[in-house]
C-alpha cells in the first residue's frame, strides 16, 4: 500500500475493527479512537499508510492486517439493551461481547431490550451495511405472544391488513404474511422493512399487547436451538454463503 492510497480515519477503523461506518464515525468523534498513541475526533482525517503506525479502539489495540471477517449467531435474551456501552445500565449486548472476546464485532440489526432471539454478530461492516439498511430488505421472522392472543377467527383479517399495510405515526407498517400457531396460540410474522418498535406497533392496531417477542432468523440465518445467550460461529460452507448473499444484495441496489 501506498501512501497515495490515504485513507479517511474513519475507513481505517472500519476496516480493521470490522465495524460499519455509522459506528466508526460515531466513536472516533466521541474520543474512542486513538492514532499512534493519541485521540483523533475527526473521522475524515486523512491518513497514509505509511504514518498509521498504531490504532487502538477502546484502549484495545487493532491489528494493522484486515481481519478476517466471521459470522456469528447470538441469542440474545430478553432484558439486555443492544448498545456498545450504556452510562446507566451495564447489561448490554457491547459488554457481553468484550466479555466474550468479541473486540471489533457488531451486530446486524438491533432488538429491543426486552425482545429476545437471533442476533448476527460480525466483523465485516458489509455484512452490517446489507443485513440492516432498509433499502436491501432483508426478511426477518419473529414470534409473537400477545394479551389477548389473536381470536383464531380474526386473524386472516389481522394479517390481511398487516399485509395490506397499518398507518402510523406518519408511517405505513406492513409484513410479508402471517399466521398463528402453537399452544398457547402465538403469531408468526415475517417482515423486511424493520421500522422501530414496529412489531408491537403493527399488533397495537388491533389492541394486542406484545407480552414476548423472538426472533428466530434474520435473511438466510436461522436461530435454530441455540440456546439464550449463547454465540456460535457459522461454518465456512454457511459463511460462505452469506457472503454471496451479501454481494448479491448490494449488486442489486
Amino acid at each position: 500500500m501506498q501512501d497515495s492510497e490515504a485513507k479517511k480515519l474513519f475507513q481505517w477503523v472500519q476496516r480493521h475493527a470490522g465495524l460499519s461506518r455509522r459506528k466508526a464515525q460515531e466513536l472516533i468523534s466521541t474520543g474512542e479512537v486513538t492514532v499512534n498513541g493519541s485521540v483523533v475526533t475527526d473521522p475524515f482525517a486523512p491518513l497514509a499508510p505509511s504514518a498509521l503506525r498504531s490504532l487502538a479502539l477502546r484502549g484495545h489495540p487493532l491489528p494493522m492486517e484486515p481481519p478476517e471477517p466471521r459470522i456469528y449467531r447470538h441469542h440474545k435474551p430478553d432484558g439486555v439493551l443492544c448498545s456498545h456501552d450504556d452510562p446507566h445500565d451495564g447489561n448490554t449486548v457491547g459488554r457481553l461481547l468484550r466479555m466474550e472476546g468479541f473486540i471489533g464485532y457488531t451486530w446486524a440489526g438491533r432488538l429491543d431490550r426486552d425482545a429476545e432471539g437471533l442476533l448476527v454478530l460480525t466483523n465485516a461492516g458489509e455484512v452490517v451495511n446489507a443485513f440492516t439498511h432498509p433499502r436491501y430488505e432483508v426478511e426477518k421472522v419473529y414470534h409473537v405472544w400477545t394479551s389477548p392472543s389473536p381470536k383464531p377467527a380474526a386473524a386472516p383479517r389481522i394479517f390481511a391488513e398487516m399485509r395490506n399495510g397499518i398507518a402510523d405515526d406518519g408511517e405505513t407498517l406492513r409484513i410479508l404474511d402471517g399466521h398463528l400457531q402453537g399452544r398457547p396460540v402465538h403469531a408468526v410474522v415475517r417482515l423486511a422493512e424493520g421500522r422501530k418498535h414496529e412489531v408491537k406497533r403493527l399488533f397495537a392496531h388491533f389492541h394486542l399487547d406484545v407480552r414476548r417477542l423472538l426472533r428466530v432468523t434474520v435473511g438466510p440465518i436461522e436461530l435454530g436451538d441455540l440456546k439464550r445467550g449463547e454465540a456460535t460461529r457459522l461454518s465456512r460452507v454457511e459463511e460462505g454463503q452469506i457472503f454471496d448473499f451479501v454481494q448479491s444484495r448490494l449488486a442489486a441496489h
